[in-house]
């Protein structure tokens, strides 16, 4: 059986919000037995050592007038074999608490309304049977917990249950480790704001152990729970387990809250994006008492997760709402079946990039895979639909054109947002046949580089040096490939008209193929 500390009498037996009033140096002490007062003199008798002296200060008062606290705790601390600490009910005055500084004696102050006989029933269990004790204030502290949590107190009521029932420092974090709450002081509190938790387990931070424990599913958790302190011990990792079960509890309130208001955001959003323009009007007026300013111009902005899966969609609808919200952003979202759609409203047109860009990377540390891409900006909700077919372009070609380290901007596709629009005329698919399709199909017959060789040549300007080190090929080689290109196409690069038609082809080819394979 587990030898019992005058620490753990505190935590695990006393009753909550006793503190120690003086002699913390001495919670080490080891605790054999309890002894109460006795109803004559001597108030304690047969003491043996390293017993945790428990009793109300007026019951000594009522057996001796001249026995005062200061001078009992002198001499339980000074007896050949001194006991543990001491524990009251009552006021504990300046002279005792100088009397258990000067023998080095902890003294416990229980809260005024402690019934002295309960306290003396749990400790008799806890010294008698330590694990069935550990395991029933666990249990206490749970329930606890979840009372709190059923209350309406969240996070921060839970954390503080906690803090109290441990007397260590402790912090609440989302899944991706950012700091949502804490209780606490000192160097641990600062340790704790530094951290950032990914897994369950033990960690040291400015010299301050700290015990992780993950909440909800190991696999895939809702967020982490932090205890640290100068020393951890067993009963600070199970109230960590018991307060991460807790908080599972309330983040899935917090979560079912939070998919209610985004089945509202999700419907507004689909409602003016699939709504006849006649109802736009009814829809703003739904959309100020949602707390939108529709007044404003707005973006589409798509967050795009490759391959991912209906839970990581939703998580990053989640993680997305709360990051907006950190920035008192109100804009309306809606999942989608592999990305997220956002209608971002703009108060400064001129930081959006700027915005999109923090967005993406605050984001892509929990989703490697995400993209971004934007449309332009909708002045009213008319040209929202608009703005979302943009932003789902920007997303197929800009990837392709600029790869996926990057925001990508319906604006910065160039000349391809004109192809684009193009893509379903006869005339583009026209003219590509009649200036680029012979090359391509020719390469694709041949195993041969002709395409490739052109793009080269237009990204070069023409330079055959630099097109011919780019290609890595000898000149030579790349001017037998110009004389096949004129030949098999029939188009001149020597001739202007010609040699622009082929440049725009190369363009239209790229649109052309990039819808094929979406």
């Amino acid at each position: 059986m587990p030898s019992v500390t005058v620490r753990d009498v505190l935590r695990l037996a006393l009753p909550v919000g006793t503190t120690v009033a003086a002699g913390i140096g001495g919670t080490s002490r080891q605790v054999t037995w309890v002894a109460t007062l006795r109803a004559t003199l001597p108030a304690f008798a047969e003491l043996r050592g390293g017993e945790l002296a428990l009793f109300a200060v007026e019951a000594v008062r009522a057996l001796d007038p001249r026995l005062t606290l200061a001078v009992l705790v002198r001499r339980l601390g000074q007896a050949p074999v001194p006991v543990a600490g001491v524990a009251v009910v009552g006021v504990v005055d300046a002279d005792a608490v100088s009397a258990a500084e000067e023998v080095r004696l902890p003294l416990l102050q229980l809260p005024a309304d402690s019934d002295i006989r309960e306290a003396e029933r749990e400790l008799t269990r806890l010294i008698t049977d330590y694990d069935a004790q550990f395991e029933r204030r666990g249990a206490q502290l749970y329930d606890l917990l979840t009372q709190r949590s059923l209350a309406g107190q969240g996070i921060p009521g839970l954390l503080d249950v906690l803090a109290e029932r441990t007397g260590q420092n402790v912090a609440c974090y989302a899944a991706n480790g950012e700091l949502r709450a804490q209780r606490g002081k000192g160097s641990a509190r600062i340790a704790l704001q530094a951290l950032r938790p990914n897994t369950r387990g033990d960690y040291t931070l400015l010299n301050q152990p700290i015990w992780v424990e993950a909440i909800g599913a190991s696999d895939y958790p809702a967020g982490y729970l932090a205890v640290a302190g100068s020393t951890l011990d067993a009963w600070d990792r199970e109230a960590a387990q018991r307060g991460a079960a807790a908080l599972a509890l309330e983040l899935a309130k917090e979560q079912a809250v939070q998919a209610a208001e985004e089945r509202l955001r999700g419907d507004f959003l689909s409602s003016i994006l699939l709504g006849a323009p006649g109802d736009l009007a009814a829809i703003s007026r739904r959309g100020q008492e949602l707390g939108y300013a529709l007044n404003l111009p707005h973006v589409a902005v798509l967050f795009q997760l490759e391959g991912g899966g209906p839970a990581q969609i939703s998580r990053l609808s989640s993680e997305l709402q709360n990051e907006l919200s950190r920035r008192s952003i109100a804009a309306p979202i809606s999942r989608r079946e592999s990305s997220v759609l956002c209608m971002l409203p703009l108060n400064n047109t001129a930081r959006l990039r700027d915005l999109l860009e923090q967005l993406r990377e605050r984001l892509s540390g929990d989703f490697p895979q995400l993209l971004l891409a934007v449309g332009n900006q909708a002045g009213g909700l008319a040209e929202w639909r608009r703005a979302l077919e943009e932003a789902e372009q920007a997303l197929l070609l800009g990837r392709q054109l600029f790869g996926g380290g990057r925001v990508l901007a319906f604006s910065d596709l160039g000349v391809y947002r004109l192809l684009v629009r193009l893509r379903e005329t006869p005339e583009l698919w026209t003219f590509y046949r009649e200036t680029l399709a012979k090359l391509t199909e020719y390469d694709k017959r041949q195993g041969a580089d002709l395409i490739k060789t052109l793009e080269a040549y237009f990204n070069h300007l023409g330079n055959l040096r630099a097109t011919s080190e780019a290609l890595h090929v000898h000149r030579n080689t790349l001017l037998y490939r110009l004389e096949r290109i004129k030949e098999i196409s029939g188009m001149d690069l020597d001739n202007s008209e010609e040699h622009f038609a082929l440049w725009l082809a190369l363009r239209a080819h790229r649109i052309l193929s990039t819808l094929e394979e979406a």
